[in-house]
């Protein structure tokens, strides 16, 4: 039996599908839209050092943690709760399990270790019957922001072309706007 070598962040972003970057002018977008400056602590829970989240966040000067499975503590999102008085949790999270993302975020709504969330992920993350049922659940606070063009997300050598929308809830800039498009 072959011991398996621990994977770098560096490889983990050339071999794993999830690992795509949010391009600059999303984040861009989405913290305008949001008015990011109202929020006082934020949570990015999937991005690391290269993160547009992160790197805009520094030119904002905004109160953040980042927090990613490859950083100096393995933060894994579902083991991993946010720093507390944390009013805003943003990211671009793994497409592949996206079910489970949204569930933990919702619980963590429900649990008070959030205020709001907006969340980047693929238009079909508004299908299947499991889903809506959750959606209609917080539907008196959720806001959905669908792009107009698909978004080509960087960090693959192969076209990554994805219809997207955010998945916003309690997001107060956003409170007469149920639905929108960008």
């Amino acid at each position: 039996m072959t011991e398996r070598v621990p994977i770098t962040y560096e490889e983990n972003c050339r071999v794993d599908k999830d690992h795509v970057a949010t391009p600059g002018y999303v984040v861009e977008d989405i913290y305008n839209i949001i008015d990011i400056k109202s929020f006082k602590k934020c949570w990015f829970p999937f991005n690391h050092y290269d993160s547009q989240f992160k790197l805009k966040a520094d030119e904002l000067n905004l109160k953040y943690l980042a927090t990613h499975k490859f950083d100096d503590l393995g933060n894994d999102f579902f083991t991993t709760l946010p720093p507390i008085g944390t009013d805003l949790m943003i990211s671009n999270p793994p497409f592949s399990i996206q079910n489970e993302i949204i569930k933990r975020s919702f619980w963590l709504i429900d649990n008070g270790y959030i205020k709001s969330f907006a969340l980047l992920l693929p238009l079909a993350t508004l299908e299947t019957p499991g889903r809506a049922n959750i959606y209609e659940k917080y539907e008196d606070k959720l806001s959905i922001i669908i792009f107009k063009k698909r978004i080509k997300f960087i960090g693959h050598s192969t076209v990554f072309n994805k219809g997207c929308c955010w998945i916003c809830y309690n997001i107060k800039s956003l409170d007469d706007k149920r639905f929108s498009w960008i």
